[in-house]
């Protein structure tokens, strides 16, 4: 069963966001920045990992690289997030999903590996674990998606060559993808707040 918040910036969107927590985080993790980043017209969701986390909280991925890991639960609410908007009458170029983190990861790896393309994602602090396989299952079809990769230079958790890392990989396959890398450390830098809104309503 998905747990999902949801909350109307308007009485009538012209656009969605979906907002992924990080690591152990839960349904509540991303108020504090959808609220801060303030997007006129916009419906935002925010869904809660599937799995538990060995530590408090929830999980995207769940295992190690010795038992493999398990993520198809967490694709399956892109999924069925996306099938329901565009059924609820949003375009997918209206649709942005950004993620912190794990979330980050999330968001990368479920985007290059579907038949279509999105307005956009934002992927906040995170990298992309098994690269040659990443660069083997992308699709073509994904690549008129745009990509903004945000990164803290003083990221000890995650450091911030893995989204300089993401950018090559990104650009080498022809997405539209920029990089921005802040002084800030594992956070989402709410200082670029401006620029997330503009690479969000120019592309609506």
């Amino acid at each position: 069963m998905m747990i999902c918040n949801s909350f109307n910036t308007s009485s009538n969107p012209t656009r969605a966001i979906i907002a992924l927590h990080g690591w152990t985080g839960d349904v509540h993790s991303m108020d504090p920045v959808v609220k801060s980043i303030k997007i006129p017209n916009t419906k935002w969701i925010l869904p809660q990992a599937p799995y538990i986390s060995e530590k408090q909280g929830f999980t995207w991925f769940q295992g190690s690289d010795e038992t493999g890991w398990l993520y198809k639960k967490s694709f399956n609410i892109l999924s069925n997030l996306i099938e329901n908007l565009v059924k609820e009458g949003f375009n997918y170029n209206d649709i942005f999903i950004i993620g912190f983190s794990q979330g980050a990861c999330l968001t990368k790896e479920y985007l290059i590996r579907q038949s279509f393309s999105i307005g956009g994602i934002i992927p906040v602090a995170g990298f992309i674990r098994y690269k040659e396989k990443f660069l083997k299952d992308y699709t073509s079809k994904s690549k008129n998606t745009r990509i903004f990769l945000i990164h803290g230079k003083k990221d000890k958790v995650v450091l911030p060559i893995e989204s300089e890392q993401s950018y090559n990989l990104f650009n080498s396959l022809g997405y539209s993808v920029q990089l921005a890398l802040e002084p800030v450390g594992h956070k989402i830098p709410l200082r670029i707040k401006d620029e997330i809104r503009r690479f969000i309503i120019n592309q609506s």
